[in-house]
């Protein structure tokens, strides 16, 4: 049977993981960054992406999101199913993740993909806030429209950036 702190608990862990979405979507980095132990454990090897696990640090984990989205049009981060299981200080939550980013693109190019899968979180308690300690993202469908758009966000976000 859940205690009341459990319950507190997974309404907190679950309040982190939506916040989590919602910082990406609204690019705001600063939140974002608040939402991590100062080093996570990232793997996003299953992702296009292909990178082993590696540690970083929360700030250069925010700044490769930022480099990452910033040249998107649109995203948006869709979490479902929370589950967590807690130990003490220490919780795992899996959750489901649809994922979509739109990019303008020329005509006959597809700007847009859907990534379905699921976050795997690992979370700590620390001051009295859960952070993510470690932040696996699995994809578990194929792709709907084209991973090639990260790329195309990528060249937007540096024409941007050669303009300023």
């Amino acid at each position: 049977m859940s205690t009341p702190e459990d319950l507190a608990d997974h309404l907190a862990i679950t309040g982190v993981v939506a916040a989590l979405a919602h910082a990406q979507d609204d690019r705001d980095w600063a939140a974002f960054r608040r939402l991590f132990a100062d080093e996570v454990l990232l793997d996003l090897s299953t992702h296009h992406f292909g990178r082993p696990p590696a540690t970083v640090t929360a700030t250069d984990l925010a700044e490769l999101a930022s480099k990452t989205l910033d040249g998107f049009d649109s995203t948006h981060h869709a979490t479902s199913a929370p589950l967590i299981r807690l130990t003490g200080d220490r919780a795992e939550c899996r959750v489901h993740v649809v994922a979509y980013h739109h990019v303008p693109a020329d005509p006959g190019v597809v700007g847009f993909c859907t990534m379905r899968g699921r976050w795997d979180l690992e979370l700590r308690r620390s001051g009295g806030r859960w952070l993510v300690s470690g932040w696996a993202v699995r994809r578990t469908c194929p792709w709907e429209g084209s991973p090639a758009v990260y790329e195309l966000a990528g060249q937007r976000l540096r024409a941007i950036e050669e303009n300023r």
